[in-house]
């Protein structure tokens, strides 16, 4: 392989930054009304980017690890 030259079996994937309610949804099995109360209540950690808001990959990983607040959901 050359330096700096991908070879054609060879492929490049980045790193998600950020991920949409829906996709989180999809990814975690919860639902997206679930994911928006967790914002809503401070468990979640969202940005907002023009109109759509995005939870960051690392709040994601916070928050998966339990290292935010518990809130009740009833």
């Amino acid at each position: 392989m050359n330096l700096g030259v991908l070879e054609k079996t060879e492929t490049v994937t980045a790193k998600r930054l950020a991920y949409g309610l829906d996709e989180l949804a999809e990814m975690t099995g919860l639902s997206v009304a679930f994911l928006r109360k967790l914002a809503r209540a401070g468990t979640l950690k969202t940005r907002k980017f023009g109109a759509r808001r995005m939870v960051l990959d690392a709040d994601l990983q916070e928050f998966l690890k339990g290292e935010t607040t518990e809130v009740k959901t009833n």
